[in-house]
């Protein structure tokens, strides 16, 4: 969480308060141990409350604004709609439930990010997974805690964890502000040593992030293209949630992964490719996956959309952003294309996709005034969605599924985090309006004719 917050808001706007971070850190800390140490005062009841409501007006906005303009269409914003009411119902301080609806949730939430964790570690067996067996059964280890009610009842659940939350961020935050105060003028903040996580850029690319324009190209855009397992593979059979992050396996059980590309017209595209195409079957394909040097191919990094689109298919998603930085994420590509080496699940499509967007976006939540913009994040519920389809990525490794996912939630947060909830209601009744003076009007014509 505070490595992707720090990402958004810039090594510019941080780099001068490191004192103040390093001491909201040691607060944050003993904050949580405070909690930990007296869970049985309330305190922290009228907090978490207000946080619920936060919760079911950003629910109830969403639904109100996929039902405005086509659950057909918007099914997705509909569902993260319901998750939000039913996520407000867990924080809820209900006395009749004893909570158990939240420790029900925690404690399986826990159990499977841990298990998913230590499956990751032994099927990826990247350079790190022995640090994420270890994660991952601290993680089913405290799942077993709130399961079973030790050491604290289910009626604590959620300050218990809230707690957790606030020792392991503020454990974070000193981490970040020791080394932010050492770092050069310019330098990108993902050159820190917290940042040497699986898929973050880790300081292997020393990058320098020149300022962005004072006046923005209104005209400059970044687009996000993104070719889905299934929208990529001939006849897939179709399995949920494995073809849509992971691969589709069509009639012949060939594997397609999909592929994800990055554009910035007229002349960066990013679009890493293996030299000789991967389509391998299923007991080729485990072997893969392991993260080693030894799986690493000679790659290539494709010309143009149009070219690409010409010799196999055109991408059938595409997000795009206004607010990024061009000239970092010119850097960036001049420093990671010297290297073309491809490996399935370290250095594919979809991490190339990830570094540069993190480049290009570097800084991007940051308007002038830090306390605002880093409250205002943090109260976007897109960001903890962020938060969790990162931390699957670090688990495991970036998809096209995963990225198509990432850049949705990214675009919320960087390019309409400053919304009312108003005005997103009022746009949605609008677009539906539009949509039925479109349907009326085509109707009149058949009428006519």
């Amino acid at each position: 969480m505070i490595r992707l917050l720090f990402l958004l808001l810039g090594a510019r706007a941080l780099k001068p308060v490191w004192p103040y971070l390093m001491t909201a850190g040691i607060l944050w800390m003993l904050l949580g141990a405070l909690i930990l140490y007296d869970l049985s005062d309330g305190v922290l009841t009228v907090v978490l409350d207000a946080f619920a409501l936060f919760l079911v007006v950003e629910g109830l906005v969403e639904l109100v604004a996929a039902a405005s303009q086509g659950l057909r269409r918007h099914w997705i914003d509909a569902l993260r709609g319901i998750a939000f009411l039913f996520a407000a119902f867990v924080v809820f301080d209900i006395p009749w439930d004893n909570n158990i609806a939240a420790a029900l949730v925690f404690g399986t939430a826990f159990l499977a990010d841990g298990v998913l964790r230590i499956g990751s570690a032994c099927f990826v067996h990247g350079p790190r997974w022995r640090l994420g067996i270890l994660a991952g059964l601290t993680e089913i280890s405290l799942s077993l805690m709130i399961l079973f009610e030790f050491p604290v009842p289910h009626r604590f659940t959620v300050p218990f964890c809230f707690a957790l939350l606030l020792l392991t961020s503020g454990y974070a935050l000193v981490r970040m502000a020791l080394p932010l105060r050492r770092l050069r003028d310019g330098a990108s903040i993902t050159t820190l040593p917290l940042y040497a996580a699986r898929n973050w850029q880790g300081g292997r690319i020393n990058l320098i992030v020149p300022e962005p324009p004072a006046t923005p190209d209104p005209n400059q855009i970044l687009n996000v293209y993104v070719w889905t397992a299934v929208g990529s593979a001939r006849d897939p059979q179709r399995r949920l949630l494995i073809d849509r992050y992971i691969a589709a396996v069509d009639r012949n059980g060939v594997i397609s992964t999909g592929h994800a590309a990055l554009e910035m017209p007229p002349d960066i595209y990013i679009s890493h490719y293996p030299a000789n195409d991967i389509d391998h079957s299923p007991d080729d394909f485990r072997a893969l996956l392991l993260a080693s040097p030894e799986n690493n191919v000679p790659g290539r990094f494709n010309e143009s959309l149009a070219v690409e689109s010409a010799n196999w298919c055109k991408p059938d998603q595409q997000v795009s952003f206004r607010r990024f930085n061009p000239l970092a994420l010119r850097a960036f590509w001049r420093e990671y294309s010297k290297d073309n080496t491809y490996n399935l699940t370290a250095r594919n499509c979809s991490t190339t996709v990830i570094q540069a967007l993190d480049a290009a976006i570097e800084g991007a939540g940051y308007t002038g005034r830090l306390l605002r913009d880093s409250f205002r994040i943090l109260s976007d519920p897109h960001f903890w969605i962020m938060r969790i389809l990162r931390g699957r990525a670090e688990a495991m490794t970036w998809t096209p599924g995963l990225v198509l996912d990432y850049a949705r939630m990214l675009n919320q947060v960087v390019e309409h985090s400053e919304r009312r909830w108003r005005t997103r209601i009022s746009e949605a009744i609008r677009s539906r309006r539009a949509l039925v003076r479109r349907t009326e009007h085509s109707q009149g014509e058949r009428i006519t004719a």
